[in-house]
């Protein structure tokens, strides 16, 4: 986890005791095991924090019970899936076809405990999950009893959805789309249980009006890079990036946000840019550089994707963690407001491409990401919370 988003959980768990209590406090549980999860706590507690609901802020339940091992455990994950993609599609698959609830072994007692004493500590009126365990310790816990709390899921991906964010409780699911509703409703959730809200982005989208859509590409065209690729994938998609520069017609900027990759990525991204190339390490205000962009290119990951849309900014898809994040890439792909480019030696030929006939196709991309595109999305998820 970037050491800013750590600071923020470890802020919100220091200030969470002074909701406890409260008729309406909302507990709102991430782990660490991929950004959207973390993405999604913090924009949903901004919302509830903007409604004046009292909440315990985005809480790494699962590092507060074992620092340690989830240290390790997600450093893993972060090198399994940059490293060894094909590895970790094996263990996504495995996993869905695993039972975590209360009818398998609990391969993690001390981490029941602990949820077990979270709960019992704080006494919540609504928890929001973002990340799959959660829901199946509470079904652990207290089994089909009815619940002494609101569950609500925040399912962060589309389509491609593991198994392992079903549980056997009263609780409810929030999904991104149909194709996700129909995902629970095929496995048996009653359809009075799953609502359909979109992705939870950052309340500040909300303050960006709509896109007035251009008749041309603008000039400059801003180019947003968020490498989370391999290196040699890295290095070559920035030799692509560096010809579409040099030979096109139209005037094209690039700005590179390495995030989390910034100590694996510096030295390949400052060797193979030129002068003209803005380079941030990280950044706290993407809503704003998306905004201010006009094509990005990244990860599928379940945030990015419905950021680049709320945004209305088209993104072409470079990489993706096989199973989890496939789904989100096929979700922009067949809106029509991005493309999959796998291959960074096409790079140049597929953005030469977007941008010949006057633009017509990035056009085109640009319209299907305003009209897909969700902006009010946290704040509907913290006012199902208070229902």
């Amino acid at each position: 986890m970037p050491q800013s988003q750590r600071n923020n959980l470890k802020e919100n768990e220091s200030k969470r005791g002074n909701s406890f209590g409260k008729d309406n406090f909302v507990s709102v549980l991430t782990a660490s095991f991929g950004d959207g999860h973390n993405t999604a706590a913090q924009n949903i507690v901004t919302a509830l924090n903007n409604l004046k609901i009292p909440n315990s802020g985005a809480i790494d339940l699962l590092n507060t019970i074992h620092p340690s091992t989830m240290q390790c455990l997600t450093k893993g994950y972060r090198i399994i899936t940059t490293r060894c993609p094909s590895v970790w599609e094996k263990l996504y698959r495995i996993a869905d076809n695993i039972s975590f609830g209360e009818d398998s072994f609990d391969l993690m007692p001390t981490v029941t405990r602990g949820t077990a004493a979270y709960l019992q500590k704080t006494k919540p009126k609504t928890v929001i999950s973002t990340y799959p365990l959660y829901g199946n310790l509470i079904e652990r816990i207290f089994g089909s009893q009815p619940l002494p709390f609101k569950l609500i899921t925040m399912v962060t991906d589309s389509k491609s959805i593991n198994r392992a964010w079903l549980n056997k409780t009263s609780g409810h699911f929030l999904v991104l789309d149909q194709i996700s509703a129909d995902f629970f409703l095929e496995n048996g959730i009653p359809k009075e249980r799953i609502h359909i809200t979109g992705f939870p982005v950052s309340p500040i989208f909300e303050n960006y009006r709509t896109h007035r859509i251009e008749r041309k590409p603008p000039s400059p065209l801003r180019i947003l890079y968020t490498p989370a690729a391999k290196t040699k994938h890295v290095k070559e998609t920035l030799k692509a990036l560096h010809r579409i520069k040099n030979n096109s017609t139209c005037n094209i900027s690039l700005t590179i946000v390495l995030g989390r990759h910034a100590q694996r990525l510096r030295g390949t991204v400052n060797a193979e840019t030129d002068n003209e190339t803005e380079i941030i390490e990280w950044t706290n205000n993407m809503p704003e550089l998306l905004n201010k962009h006009h094509l990005v290119i990244g990860k599928a990951g379940g945030a990015s994707v419905q950021e680049a849309l709320a945004s209305s900014c088209p993104m072409i898809i470079d990489s993706m963690i096989p199973g989890q994040e496939e789904g989100n890439a096929e979700l922009i792909a067949n809106s029509g407001a991005g493309l999959i480019a796998t291959n960074p030696r096409n790079l140049d030929t597929i953005i030469r491409n977007i941008l010949k006939e006057n633009g017509s196709k990035w056009l085109s991309m640009r319209k299907a990401a305003e009209k897909n595109g969700h902006r009010k999305t946290a704040h509907k998820v913290a006012k199902i919370a208070t229902l």
